[in-house]
């Protein structure tokens, strides 16, 4: 019956670009769905368990998690993408073993190193960045997942550079916060402590981080090795390093509107704000799914040197996030009370920010895969510099809104931020490549033939 349906759907789709985005898109999304209802599971679970508060404390965890963690990355996460898909393309597999074990070295290295750094700075973190000496407990927990989350992640995207979108989507976006979810769950029975919610996320990464290597030694074709160049890490790693300036950037960028708040305000406003945050990011939900496909289609491209269908895959890319998070910002926008007061009344002081937040999230969507396109072609450095900027600019407006304004103050300014980061791209991306990613005449076209342009 499945098999039927799937060729029903898929035989409407004659060109094999627009199958292959569609396929991997409808993938993702379903992953990213289901991963989603863990995260707002483990959400719901959190806030009602630990309140505003507790929430709070997670979230500024997660923030000096993120942070750590891109050093430990070092890029290498990103560069694998790119690399892992050109070379699949051209089956030289010898590259990518050499490149891999390389890369692996490296991350465990420097992941062990921010795990020390971290550690003996918790209480420096906690006292001087944030004002609350209580939080260094929580980071000093922290510490011991950097390693895992690293290596999950340099493994999930080994995947997504062979294209295989369902397990990449599957370890990255629904394995961990499925078990975070159900052990914290488990503990409501249990335990009650604000350590908890922690401790239950890093059991869950590293058991994660296992399962993906395990299946990518498996899996994978590299152990057979096969035809290839021999890597010079120190080439690959030029490009890495802006891979990892552009990531750490965007992590900051992201996440300092939560640093000022837990500095200026309680863990409860964290908690609200971050709540709200997550809400308005299902209007991203299509953009963050279809990406995973498109990126290493870009890169495969990009490659052989096929750029009219490049232009068609980014462009119907963009139609279909663009339609698929328009609903989703309507429903934010007329009912905010509805969505935060799912988690607790505490909550409902948030809807403002909710209506503020759905927007920049539609922004981000409406303007397609932009900031992919330039670091999958060899544009990293042109990203890295945008994001350079938008960064400097979003943390000084939030230095001088947040302190005065709260979370209000911060929606605004990331949704000023996401504008500016997307808008600089876009343009660049029409100078260096002929095309605009939004294409109004192709995004308003409802024909019955024809809704995904043919490459």
């Amino acid at each position: 019956m499945i098999k039927k349906i799937r060729r029903i759907f898929y035989g409407k789709i004659k060109d094999e670009d627009n199958k292959e985005l569609v396929k991997g898109g409808t993938f993702a999304f379903i992953m990213k769905i289901t991963g989603m209802g863990f995260n707002y599971l483990f959400v719901f679970v959190l806030a009602r368990l630990y309140g505003a508060t507790g929430s709070g404390i997670y979230s500024i965890f997660q923030t000096v998690l993120q942070v750590f963690a891109n050093f430990g990355k070092l890029g290498y996460d990103i560069l694998m993408v790119r690399e892992v898909a050109q070379y699949n393309a051209k089956n030289q597999w010898g590259s990518i073993k050499d490149l891999y074990f390389k890369v692996i070295r490296v991350n465990i290295i420097a992941s062990i190193s921010c795990s020390l750094v971290l550690y003996f700075s918790a209480n420096w973190i906690a006292s001087t960045i944030f004002l609350k000496p209580a939080l260094c407990q929580y980071f000093q927990i922290c510490a011991l997942g950097i390693l895992p989350i690293v290596l999950h992640s340099v493994h999930a995207d080994c995947f997504r550079g062979m294209k295989k979108i369902l397990l990449y989507s599957f370890f990255q976006n629904v394995l961990t916060i499925s078990i975070a979810g159900i052990l914290l769950c488990a503990s409501w029975f249990i335990i009650h402590d604000r350590k908890v919610p922690i401790t239950v996320f890093l059991i869950a990464v590293s058991i994660s981080s296992t399962i993906s290597a395990w299946f990518w030694w498996k899996k994978s074709p590299m152990l057979e090795g096969g035809e290839g160049e021999k890597i010079i890490l120190s080439e690959k790693t030029k490009i890495a390093f802006s891979l990892f300036l552009t990531a750490l950037l965007q992590v900051v960028r992201g996440w300092t509107d939560t640093i000022f708040l837990g500095r200026y305000y309680t863990e409860a406003d964290v908690g609200i704000y971050k709540v709200a945050f997550r809400i308005a990011t299902i209007t991203s939900l299509t953009l963050t799914a279809f990406l995973l496909t498109v990126a290493p289609k870009i890169a495969e491209l990009h490659a052989k040197g096929e750029m009219k269908r490049l232009a068609v895959v980014v462009q119907n890319t963009t139609k279909l996030i663009f339609w698929t998070s328009a609903p989703p910002l309507i429903l934010f926008i007329i009912f905010p009370k509805f969505f935060l007061g799912v988690f607790g009344q505490d909550f409902l002081i948030g809807a403002v920010a909710l209506m503020i937040l759905s927007i920049g999230q539609f922004i981000n969507a409406a303007t397609g895969p932009v900031g992919n396109l330039l670091m999958m072609t060899g544009k990293q450095d042109v990203n890295r510099n945008i994001v350079i900027g938008t960064t400097i600019f979003t943390v000084i407006l939030n230095a001088i809104v947040i302190p005065k304004y709260g979370i209000i103050g911060a929606a605004v300014v990331n949704v000023i931020g996401i504008f500016l980061y997307n808008i600089i791209p876009f343009i660049l991306v029409k100078r260096y490549f002929g095309f605009y990613t939004f294409d109004a005449k192709h995004i308003f076209s409802f024909r019955k033939k024809g809704f995904l342009k043919q490459t």
